[in-house]
């Protein structure tokens, strides 16, 4: 008799969440509304498939049943789904998209995790609106500069200056990638008072468009590239000296290459056009030294040392937007 009575109630006791269980059906709110008959027979019928998989009892008629609307407007179709657990809404892009839009609600009202973010969705219910990117739209252009700067060494030199780049703008920001930036001396490499030259080979910049939507604004920013340095100190000229013994003493220049740190900041003309026009000024910062030693008038070594040499760069930039009208 006892174990009668622990076999009923075990028995009882399983029985009770099934009995418990709140059984799930689906309507349609044909006020709102706007899918043809056979297609809301048949998103009926997909919805309930997906909460039969999430282990729900599903029945033709139920006291509070789910409420699934459909409004469509050319292929975009906005599905709202209410019932005993909540409002889930979301978008669909066809009828196609519909079954992956009704499996992740289903998992949201299951789970209590909104729609939003990656909580819902795996592999198989990816819709064709989350597969399509929203990208924002970016404006870029080439362009060319000229410029003049200073190279500073043992003194200033001042040198022309000229380069090419493209400049993509997204919102705020901008990726200006230049390359061939050279800097070259007009001295004569015998000329007395020496000459130099430096080149930013390649250039990666990030900048901040301080004014998005304006046809001008400033801006300014920074990157790295990869640049060359090359001295030739200057040599004083040898004269008759008078006095015994007298020396003088001259340096040598070298050249150096590596990365380098750019500081830019500049104004930009003309934005709402296909032509872009900008001023501009760099202040470039080698990583590495350029050798220099220093010799007396009769070809002795009197030391050698590793000299910084930044420059500085005002150019103007003229650009162009290829395939705008």
């Amino acid at each position: 008799m006892r174990s009668f009575v622990i076999r009923t109630a075990v028995a009882l006791f399983l029985c009770v969440p099934a009995v418990a269980q709140a059984q799930v059906c689906v309507t349609i709110d044909e006020s709102h509304d706007t899918l043809g008959q056979d297609d809301r027979i048949a998103a009926v019928l997909l919805l309930n498939r997906q909460f039969v998989a999430a282990g729900e009892q599903v029945v033709a008629s139920c006291s509070t049943p789910y409420v699934l609307a459909h409004v469509k407007l050319g292929n975009t179709i906005a599905v709202t789904l209410s019932g005993p657990k909540g409002n889930r809404e979301g978008t669909a892009l066809g009828l196609d998209d519909l079954p992956a839009l009704y499996s992740q609600m289903v998992r949201s009202l299951e789970t209590g995790r909104p729609m939003t973010g990656l909580g819902v969705v795996d592999r198989t219910n990816v819709t064709a609106a989350q597969a399509t990117a929203q990208r924002v739209h970016s404006d870029g252009f080439f362009y060319t500069r000229l410029g003049y700067g200073g190279i500073f060494a043992n003194r200033t030199y001042g040198v022309p200056s000229f380069g090419l780049g493209y400049r993509a703008e997204i919102d705020k920001i901008a990726i200006d990638v230049s390359f061939l930036n050279f800097q070259i001396s007009n001295s004569d490499f015998n000329y007395a008072g020496g000459s130099a030259d430096s080149a930013s080979l390649l250039k990666l910049s990030g900048l901040y468009m301080v004014h998005r939507d304006a046809n001008s604004t400033p801006y300014f920013g920074g990157g790295v590239s990869w640049g060359h340095t090359s001295i030739v100190e200057s040599r004083p000229v040898a004269y008759p000296s008078t006095v015994p013994g007298s020396t003088y003493t001259y340096a040598t220049g070298g050249d150096g290459s590596g990365l380098q740190g750019e500081l830019t900041a500049g104004y930009e003309f003309a934005r709402a056009t296909t032509i872009r026009m900008f001023v501009q000024a760099d202040a470039i910062l080698p990583f590495y030294s350029v050798p220099s030693q220093t010799f007396s008038s009769r070809g002795v070594l009197l030391g050698s040392e590793g000299r910084w040499t930044p420059s500085l760069v005002m150019s103007i930039g003229l650009g162009w937007q290829r395939g705008k009208k």
